[in-house]
């Protein structure tokens, strides 16, 4: 068995997490055994991924911060050859075959499986960085990854390096569980109750933790516009608050009421930990609004997708790879939210669209985003790693079968 150990800077729970919980029962199947590391900070990643009886390991791990102070980043440069040799350390205690690296910007785990003559497979999983530092991470990504995976060629073509070796890179879509996340009548009735939802509201909502990232700013003005073409509309938020956005959080509901939605009346949010794939059933039209440099492709597009829900969405990272224009939803260029507005009150009022986009969002889902579909292309991935590994000259030499990635001997 191929012992992978997937490096996750994060402690708040998100989608590479998600993403690592969801494939690591599957990749086992297929003769992979995943152990994730996060950092050792408070965070709910930790008792999400346990409680899912994933293998966790915690470390002391700083990680590249979104600052222009220059003391931060000293402080990350002093620490990183303590968290270097930390993890090699966990590389050869735990046995590792292959380390998986979850981000663009902390090559941590990268430099310390390079000193033990380990494969690395590096996910570029959203266009968040800045562009320079894309850049300067181009030469890192060709030293040090023997594969790169990422989520869309569009994302990949906006990281210089990313594709630059022959054979050396996976793309893929997020997994999802399409056993759990499938349109149930029998839920969608039960939810609306709960959230004192008449049958016949025209209901639209989003899913993500709340930060400015995702842009669920742009979400509220939108919602303010259908609101006055659509008046009896309501409008639904799923997601996480955490301390470290409050400020953003706090201007965001007064944002809400400034243009005419009553939180918790027009515009409700809760966290919907665990309860997605029933939550989400409420809506009839879901909405993605980030920012410019944000997203690759959404795990939760997809999961309202699986849930035969058309979606509105910024054309943003990979998005257009997921959803094709008049297709399971519509695009829209640029950041106008009004945009999203007008395609969601000239084209999705109607039920039958609705259902026709759903159906065609749904398929899409089962044939390149299920479980089975993200796993293929990471046993692909880690196979070709360690061939790769292998021609710059190590004397590792890999077995690869279609039933998953054979250990080296």
């Amino acid at each position: 068995m191929t012992h992978v150990l997937s490096i996750i800077h994060y402690p708040v729970f998100g989608g590479p997490h998600n993403r690592n919980m969801r494939l690591a029962p599957v990749l086992a199947e297929r003769g992979v055994r995943t152990t994730i590391l996060i950092p050792d900070e408070s965070g709910n990643a930790e008792m999400r991924l346990r409680d899912a009886g994933v293998e966790v390991v915690t470390l002391p791990m700083q990680r590249l911060r979104a600052t222009s102070s220059v003391v931060t980043h000293a402080r990350f440069l002093r620490r990183l050859p303590a968290s270097i040799s930390s993890i090699g350390s966990l590389i050869e205690r735990q046995n590792i075959d292959l380390v998986q690296i979850n981000g663009l910007v902390n090559p941590h785990g990268a430099l310390a499986a390079r000193r033990l003559g380990v494969p690395v497979v590096w996910q570029i999983l959203d266009t968040y960085s800045p562009h320079t530092l894309r850049l300067l991470m181009g030469p890192v990504l060709q030293r040090y990854a023997d594969v790169v995976m990422c989520t869309g060629t569009r994302v990949a073509a906006e990281h210089p390096g990313a594709m630059a070796r022959p054979g050396a890179f996976v793309s893929f879509f997020p997994p999802v569980d399409v056993s759990v996340f499938r349109p149930d009548p029998a839920v969608r009735e039960a939810v609306r109750n709960e959230l004192g939802l008449a049958s016949s509201s025209f209901v639209v909502g989003t899913v993500g933790n709340i930060n400015k990232q995702k842009g669920h700013d742009n979400f509220v003005r939108a919602a303010a516009e259908l609101k006055r073409r659509v008046p009896g509309a309501r409008f639904l938020i799923f997601g996480g608050q955490h301390d470290n956005h409050k400020e953003y959080i706090a201007g965001l509901w007064k944002l809400a009421e400034e243009l005419g939605l009553k939180v918790g009346v027009d515009l409700m949010t809760m966290d919907p930990t665990g309860r997605v794939h029933e939550l989400a059933q409420a809506m009839d039209v879901f909405w993605m609004t980030p920012k410019p440099r944000s997203e690759g492709i959404p795990t939760a597009m997809e999961e309202a997708m699986a849930l035969s829900l058309p979606v509105v969405s910024f054309d943003v990272g990979s998005i257009g790879e997921l959803v094709a224009h008049g297709q399971a939803g519509y695009l829209v260029e640029g950041q106008d939210p009004a945009e999203v507005a007008r395609y969601t009150s000239e084209h999705l009022q109607s039920p039958s669209e609705r259902e026709r986009m759903g159906q065609l969002g749904r398929s899409f889902i089962l044939e390149h985003a299920s479980l089975e579909a993200c796993a293929e292309r990471h046993a692909l991935a880690y196979s070709l790693a360690m061939q790769k590994h292998g021609s710059r000259g190590s004397s590792e030499q890999p077995v690869a079968s279609k039933a998953g990635v054979s250990k080296r001997s």
